[in-house]
Order: C-alpha cells, then structure tokens, then sequence
C-alpha cells in the first residue's frame, strides 16, 4: 500500500503544481475552495462575483472533458492501474486529513476533483476498441461490396447473436423432437452436445454458457421453457433424440443420486460398468445387504 500511496502523491504533486500564466493550479483550487456556499451545499452565494483564480479553475474542469489536457499526468502514467488508483484515494482519505505538498496544505476536496478530470482525460485519451477481422472475412466483404454495386443487390448482415440462433436452431431441429414419451432430456446434456457441435464447427470461440442470448432465445422459442431461472423444474427438458427412422428415442436416466428407483444395486450395476468395485464401495454394499437383512428380520 505505500508503494501506491507514494505514486498517488507523486500524481498530485505533478498535477496542482501546472502552471498557467504563473499561477499554480493548487492557488487556482485554493481560491475556489474559499468561496461561500448556501446551506444545502448546492449552489454558491454570489456566482456572479467568481475571482479570476477561482474561474479558471473552474475552467479547466470543463475543459477536461472535451479536450485533452496535455500537461496533465493520469494515474496509468504513474503506474497507477485503474483499481489502485481507487484503492490508493480511498487509503490517502481514510489515513490523511488533508493534502501536503511539502510548503502548504490543502483540503481534501482536491482529491474528488483530480479524479473527476482524470476519469475525463483517460475517456478521451484512451482509444475505441477496433473490431478483429481476419483475411477472410476481409475478402467476403469486399465480395459482398462488389456484388451490390455491381447488381444492385439489397442485403442485411445479421449480429453474431442472430447467426449462433439460426445455426442452433437448425442443428436442434436435425438431432431432437418435441414428440416423445417418458422423462425428458438433462439440460446440461443439451448444453454440452450444443458447445460440442459449435466446436466442431467454428472452434472454441463459439461456446454459449446457459445465460447467453442465443441460447436463451432457442430454450424459449424452439423448446417453450424459460431458462433464465436456475430452478430444479427446469433440469429436464421435454425434449428427445432423434433415431435414424426420425422418431423419438427413449431418454434413459444417467445419474446415480438416491431418487426413484435408484436403489443401491441399480446404482452400483450403473456405476461399476467397466470396473471392479474398490473396498469403500464393497464396504458400502456390505453394509447396506446387513441393514437391508436387519429390516426383514424385524419385520418377521
């Protein structure tokens, strides 16, 4: 923390000590900061009788932010990271009553106006982000370009969204039906098949988590259920593969927890499929033959 305590001042020092027309901009705050407000705190007594120093302090908030202050130093030149930057105010105003810079002090209000112009500064000086393209899809829009101009041709380009909707429609419909028997199909089976085919297809920059758009837009008009809620009703979906004759193929429950019928045999008979059972689960199944006999005995 002293580390970034110490940029922090190094950040005000340089800042409140710019000069313009040989008045510093702690003299200009120092001026405003005397000035007299009304009771709530809102407005100022006499705005219309504002000292120069004062206004131009003043002048330079507006100023930061639509133009970019060249002298001023922003907290990432200082090797201030955004999150430090705020860690580091919250530490100085918590530990510090007011602001030394060595000959005289000020007040701590400096502080929320050095961080307003600074948020200002890096809004304009921080540029925006550019699309990635590749070669390809470079050469299909200059394609696209040309067969317009040339044929006059009228057409949309859909978002990212609306193409991973269409494709996960289209892959649902080849592979599932609604029209089926019996329990339905795990959710998050569905969910990894989906990311399995969206791999396969495009690579691993098309997986979709269950809160995505385009999977949320085929859980609710392609299947007709709301899957925004993580509640228990909606594990199973009223969905089911299709066979190679185009009907419906009976789901078959995979887990192995203690509800319905899942008695231990059935759970072990399901676990145990490629392998011996260790000595923790013949333990197990020692015990419960033991209980299971105890309780027919009683019974008798």
């Amino acid at each position: 923390m002293t580390n970034i305590l110490d940029r922090l001042d190094q950040f005000f020092k340089i800042n409140l000590q710019h000069k313009e027309e040989n008045v510093a901009l702690h003299d200009m705050f120092q001026e405003f900061s005397s000035l007299k407000w009304n009771k709530n705190g809102t407005l100022l007594e006499k705005p219309d009788e504002i000292p120069s120093k004062a206004s131009r302090f003043l002048k330079i908030m507006d100023e930061s932010e639509s133009t970019v202050l060249k002298w001023f130093v922003v907290n990432r030149q200082v090797g201030l990271s955004d999150p430090n930057f705020q860690r580091a105010i919250n530490q100085y105003k918590s530990r510090y009553l007011y602001v030394n810079l060595q000959t005289f002090k000020l007040d701590l209000g400096v502080v929320d106006y050095l961080q307003r112009i600074n948020q200002n500064q890096l809004q304009l000086r921080v540029p925006h982000p550019k699309p990635i393209i590749s070669m390809h899809t470079a050469r299909l829009m200059r394609e696209l370009f040309i067969l317009k101009r040339k044929n006059a041709t009228t057409y949309k380009l859909h978002s990212d969204t609306e193409q991973v909707q269409k494709v996960l429609k289209i892959w649902f419909e080849q592979n599932y039906t609604l029209n089926g028997e019996g329990i339905g199909y795990a959710r998050r089976q569905l969910l990894e098949e989906a990311n399995d085919f969206l791999v396969s297809q495009f690579g691993d920059c098309k997986l979709v988590y269950c809160h995505d758009p385009a999977w949320t837009w085929l859980m609710q008009e392609v299947i007709g259920m709301d899957d925004k809620g993580q509640k228990g009703m909606y594990l199973r979906l009223p969905i089911w593969k299709k066979g190679k004759d185009g009907k419906a193929i009976l789901n078959k429950r995979k887990n192995i927890g203690t509800g319905g019928e899942f008695t231990l045999e059935k759970r072990q008979q399901q676990r145990l499929q490629h392998r011996k059972p260790n000595k923790r689960e013949k333990d197990a199944a020692r015990k419960a033959r033991a209980k299971k006999q105890k309780l027919q005995s009683k019974a008798l």
